[in-house]
């Protein structure tokens, strides 16, 4: 599979994942064969990309920790509690729904253990918050499953994450959404989410105090240069620090208005940097830990000149891929590609990501 902006669709294509609406609606199912009326209505209902399967991989199955259907329901929840939560001012939240997602989501990932995060994830652009929401639950769950959390812990970790960025809701979208640098005043504004969160939280009675700390710590970091209190070192909660770790990856990875997502491998690298200095370097390592560098379909160049795709990543070696050679060093189809396990060749990496539009014209020169 690769993703494509849906400006540049052509009638024929196969999607290759299911297309859903803001509301968890499915929108157009994976396997439809796309016609130029369903592209228009991509583009009406402000989808910015799909995943198209180009058979590319037709014997693997290519997932992700969670399933598309878990996770758009709960993108679902989240906007309702947070659009409330505008509305109302205060937040009103029923705990055995929210705790019943968490744990929903902690059996689907330790079910699925040994595979790594391959961010197969379609959000509509106006919907960033709420998918952001459950993006950082999934990610710091992933993180405290490494870190050896038990099962209270993880659903205290998970419903901090899933509330992380409840204070946003009360921001102005003109701030949110602005495409270029904010004034002072918006900084601050912007800044006080961690606070108000906190408060919110804190206010509802319905959770505890830890899911409310991690709220208001999760912008704090490790050498004290964040907000809002310029904590340090200790004085920060581990588990708002995991939720740091995938608040930071998940926005990095995301489009916005202002910028496009970084790819995952550069991505991993920005976290890779920050241990001991925005987060505790262990929680980093732990983080990473369960991150694919370079996600499963990814069109890759390796260090000896041939392309590849890959096909998955083992877990705790998210920088040496399983992928299948798909031409020689020219850049020439083989007739029979093959298979590598890129930790297992010495002086074999990835040497660079391909854009997904390179397999095109792989096609065409050969």
């Amino acid at each position: 599979m690769r993703k494509v902006s849906v400006k540049h669709l052509k009638p024929g294509l196969k999607l290759g994942r299911t297309v859903y609406g803001a509301d968890g609606e499915v929108l157009l199912s994976a396997g439809c064969l796309l016609t130029e009326n369903y592209i228009k209505k991509l583009s009406a209902w402000g989808i910015n990309f799909v995943f198209i399967d180009e058979g590319l991989l037709p014997d693997v199955n290519v997932e992700d920790v969670v399933s598309a259907e878990t996770r758009q329901a709960a993108v679902s929840q989240i906007k309702k509690i947070l659009l409330e939560t505008r509305e109302s001012g205060r937040l009103v939240i029923d705990p055995g729904s929210i705790y019943a997602t968490v744990e929903g989501f902690t059996r689907e990932l330790l079910a699925k253990k040994e595979l790594m995060v391959n961010l197969i994830d379609l959000r509509l652009q106006d919907d960033y918050t709420f998918a952001h929401s459950v993006n950082v639950c999934i990610l710091s769950l992933l993180t405290g499953i490494t870190l050896g959390l038990d099962g209270t812990q993880l659903t205290l970790l998970g419903t901090g994450a899933l509330l992380h960025d409840v204070g946003k809701i009360m921001i102005p979208d003109s701030i949110l959404n602005k495409p270029g640098p904010l004034a002072p005043e918006e900084f601050r504004a912007m800044m006080d989410h961690a606070q108000v969160g906190y408060e919110l939280i804190t206010s509802s009675g319905a959770v505890g105090e830890l899911p409310a700390l991690i709220a208001r710590q999760h912008h704090e970091n490790y050498d004290g240069s964040g907000y809002p209190l310029q904590l340090k070192g200790t004085e920060i909660h581990p588990l708002a620090q995991a939720v740091a770790a995938a608040d930071k990856f998940d926005a990095l990875t995301a489009d916005r208005v202002y910028r496009k997502g970084f790819p995952p491998h550069e991505a991993y690298e920005m976290l890779a940097a920050c241990g001991n200095s925005l987060i505790e370097a262990g929680i980093v390592k732990a983080f990473l830990h369960n991150i694919a560098a370079y996600p499963s379909g990814s069109l890759v160049e390796l260090t000896s000149g041939e392309v590849a795709v890959v096909v998955d990543t083992p877990k705790g070696y998210s920088l040496f891929p399983r992928v299948r050679v798909l031409t020689d060093p020219k850049h020439r189809l083989l007739a029979a590609p093959r298979e590598v396990f890129l930790l297992e060749v010495d002086g074999l990496a990835v040497a660079r990501l391909l854009p997904a539009s390179y397999y095109d014209k792989l096609i065409q020169k050969n």
